[in-house]
């Protein structure tokens, strides 16, 4: 299992999400304290001057704007100090720039026969971190281990070998010394991950007794468990640039930024440079942010809705969220459901604890209390196995997934609500893989269309405009309406019920299909930056717009020279 799922399973969040470092509290708008000492002045080259390291009385060390920033900005961008791919991904993926290519298209490593790369220049690139690496999966095969070390030790390994080649004065060391550990404060849920990840490492690079550990730079146990718990707190979760992920990474001018569950930037990996230069971690703005204002991403899923975005904030981070979302009064679409009386309105899920819930706008009480606990907590435990299943046992996960979503829709949980829309978006995925596993029929294809709908439907009532989660999703919708129809739907007996059928055929629907392609591309470009045309994702939609629009036009073309032959037939007739 790859240490992203592994922190996945213990976070209880989808895999998709990117995780990020260093817990603290939310601190937007809270007065700094000015700059960090200067002793540590001469470390972080990578952050910009518009940029500056402060302290504040309620998140301590964070990231500040010195002047104003805008959406789609991208605030700054480097490539992680260490990252390692996910087992599943060694084959598929080059170690070095972690692009893409599959087994046929990468060349692997000849002596570890483990890792692969785009070609002899990656290789080169990593042979610094892969040189002591494959002498130690060389190692772990010779052993009669069958399994791979997992992205976790493998990551762990690189850092320690740098460690070691650098020395503790360097400033590579310094900054990675520099991560919060909170060793005092991990909870005993996580002790047995922290010491099989101590143990598996020691292992790893080859050590058989504790004082072998001193020439890393790790004098005892103790401060070896401190460097475990920095990098479980620190690590970050490198994705592809549809945001599926790929493997673990370390970076700790990153893990600077502090936490908020309504954020005013993200960190991407949109594969904008050269190989040579990937994968390059981006931290983009996603709305305007003042000058003096404090740069804050999302540590955790913030689909969720607020008891397990604290949950999961208390586990792997070790605090309490403050920011303005969590504190609110105001009804949460994440945890709702609609008004009784159809009033348009909300009403907060109940819960076992307080059952009495009324509508927002007109106050009307929800009666069906009981049914909104019990599906609610039958979904979340069909959305935990369906999640486990998704890959291992698709059919089943797909059946599970559209079991449950008719059940929660008629409880009455709103489209943003969870489960129902983790749900709606899992079950999204799998029929997408469907259509591209084997020839679509307009069954599946219209049902993937009507899903990939209410899934953006319940994105867009809760992340703000240009979240990546939303400009993906919009894309994705975009893209299943581009689809060519296998067996397109004759018109419908009137035109009243042609403009209520959903999705609609033919033209209407690549007009349909250009219009929600334009509109991701503009969140695209918010969420992975305008400078990298909102990222690999973005390219390609722009592509898509283009054929879309040339398609249309010679839909349109013929429209109209059969409209004008058939006028001139009728003349003739006349004549």
């Amino acid at each position: 299992m790859s240490f992203a799922k592994l922190k996945a399973a213990r976070q209880d969040k989808p895999s998709y999400v990117t995780s990020n470092p260093l817990p603290s509290q939310e601190s937007s708008a809270v007065p700094s304290e000015g700059p960090i000492q200067s002793t540590k002045e001469s470390l972080y080259k990578s952050i910009p001057d518009h940029l500056q390291i402060r302290t504040s009385a309620v998140s301590g060390r964070g990231l500040w704007a010195t002047k104003p920033c805008l959406p789609g900005q991208v605030l700054f961008a480097m490539k992680p100090h260490v990252a390692a791919l996910s087992n599943e991904r060694l084959a598929l993926h080059c170690s070095q720039c972690f692009g893409g290519g599959g087994n046929a298209g990468l060349k692997r490593c000849t002596q570890c026969q483990v890792v692969y790369y785009c070609d002899s220049t990656c290789q080169n690139l990593d042979w610094t971190f892969h040189k002591n690496e494959c002498i130690a999966l060389q190692r772990v095969a010779a052993s009669g281990e069958t399994a791979i070390p997992s992205d976790a030790i493998r990551c762990l390994g690189r850092i320690m070998w740098k460690r070691q080649k650098q020395g503790p004065a360097s400033p590579w060391t310094q900054e990675i010394d520099l991560l919060q550990s909170h060793k005092q404060e991990v909870p005993p849920s996580a002790y047995e991950l922290h010491t099989h990840l101590a143990i598996s490492l020691v292992r790893y690079l080859g050590l058989s007794s504790p004082s072998e550990i001193a020439a890393f730079g790790i004098a005892s146990g103790a401060d070896l468990a401190n460097f475990v718990s920095r990098f479980v707190t620190n690590t970050f979760t490198i994705t592809d640039p549809s945001l599926a992920p790929l493997g673990a990474s370390v970076s700790p001018p990153v893990a600077l930024i502090n936490h908020s569950c309504d954020p005013n930037a993200v960190v991407v990996f949109p594969r904008s440079r050269p190989n040579n230069q990937e994968p390059l971690m981006q931290v983009v703005a996603l709305r305007d942010i003042s000058a003096n204002e404090e740069i804050l991403t999302a540590y955790i899923d913030t689909t969720l809705p607020r008891a397990q975005r604290q949950a999961s904030l208390r586990e792997t981070y070790l605090f309490s969220c403050a920011c303005t979302l969590c504190t609110s009064t105001q009804p949460d679409l994440r945890d709702s459901v609609w008004c009784p009386k159809a009033c348009g309105g909300v009403c907060p899920a109940p819960t076992e604890e307080n059952s009495l819930s009324r509508c927002t706008q007109c106050l009307s009480a929800l009666q069906k209390t009981d049914e909104v606990l019990d599906a609610s907590r039958i979904g979340q435990q069909a959305l935990d196995k369906a999640s486990l299943l998704q890959f291992t046992d698709p059919a089943k996960s797909k059946q599970l997934c559209s079991k449950l979503i008719p059940i929660l829709t008629s409880a009455g949980l709103t489209p943003s609500s969870h489960p129902l829309l983790a749900l709606t978006r899992l079950y999204t995925a799998l029929l997408i893989a469907d259509l591209q596993s084997s020839s679509p029929s307009q069954e599946t294809l219209d049902e993937a269309v009507v899903c990939a709908t209410k899934a953006l439907a319940g994105l867009d009532g809760i992340l703000r405009y240009g979240h990546p989660v939303r400009g993906i999703a919009r894309a994705e919708l975009g893209k299943l309406l581009a689809v060519d129809e296998p067996a397109p739907r004759p018109p419908a007996a009137s035109a009243a019920e042609e403009a209520l059928r959903y999705p609609p055929s033919g033209a209407k629907r690549l007009r349909m299909a250009l219009d929600v392609l334009l509109q991701a591309r503009g969140e695209l470009n918010v969420g992975f930056g305008a400078p990298n045309e909102g990222g690999a994702v973005g390219r390609d939609v722009r592509e898509d717009i283009v054929r879309l629009e040339r398609e249309l036009g010679v839909w349109q073309k013929g429209l109209s020279e059969a409209m004008r032959d058939a006028k001139e037939a009728k003349i003739l007739q006349r004549s």
